[in-house]
């Protein structure tokens, strides 16, 4: 049975994971497209693999993971994609935001309501008062996402990833409590 709604949106939702979701994950993990630009993921996944991983999140009380759920096209009801803020330090009230997407679900504005509403349940539900993100410099799409969302460049570390055989640049972003104007300022640009 598919867990809970979270975060219910205007195309999406944003459900818990579950047991069951494991072949999902590992599924998405183990993409070629997916893992070239999430450091880790550079090494293939089995189930037990990721069944550690999901309860090492799942036992870390301060994150939040949740599945992308569209409500209608050929993916209705089914997770495309995933959205965490993790890790998260309460103390400092700090979180990093990560999410990717099944290929077939690029280009639908799936990830931007996703990561918009996650926005909101961390900034106005969890009063976190800061969220990091970071890009490979290759990977287009993520650099867009961030800047869509408001988030201010605030550096580029040189060579830390590995892409396509080569050395790339991570680009790192910020977002602050106070500048964000909410969901409903990005999604209905």
């Amino acid at each position: 049975m598919p867990g809970p709604t979270f975060i219910e949106g205007d195309r999406i939702d944003l459900r818990t994971v579950e047991e069951e979701d494991l072949e999902f994950l590992q599924r998405g993990t183990n993409h070629p497209e997916i893992r070239r630009y999430i450091d880790v993921f550079d090494t293939p996944r089995n189930r037990e693999q990721q069944r550690e991983t999901f309860e090492n999140v799942d036992s870390d009380d301060d994150a939040t993971s949740l599945l992308v759920v569209p409500h209608g096209g050929s993916h209705a009801g089914e997770p495309v994609g995933s959205a965490q803020l993790y890790p998260v330090n309460p103390d400092r009230r700090w979180a990093n935001l990560g999410t990717w997407l099944l290929p077939e679900a690029w280009g639908r504005g799936y990830a931007t309501e996703a990561c918009s509403y996650l926005l909101d349940h961390a900034f106005l539900e969890r009063g976190l008062h800061r969220v990091s993100a970071s890009a490979l410099a290759p990977n287009e799409a993520s650099v867009a996402l961030c800047e869509r969302l408001g988030f201010v460049h605030e550096g580029t570390s040189r060579d830390l990833g590995f892409v396509d055989g080569e050395f790339v640049d991570a680009e790192r972003y910020a977002l602050l409590a106070d500048d964000w104007d909410g969901a409903r300022s990005v999604i209905d640009r």
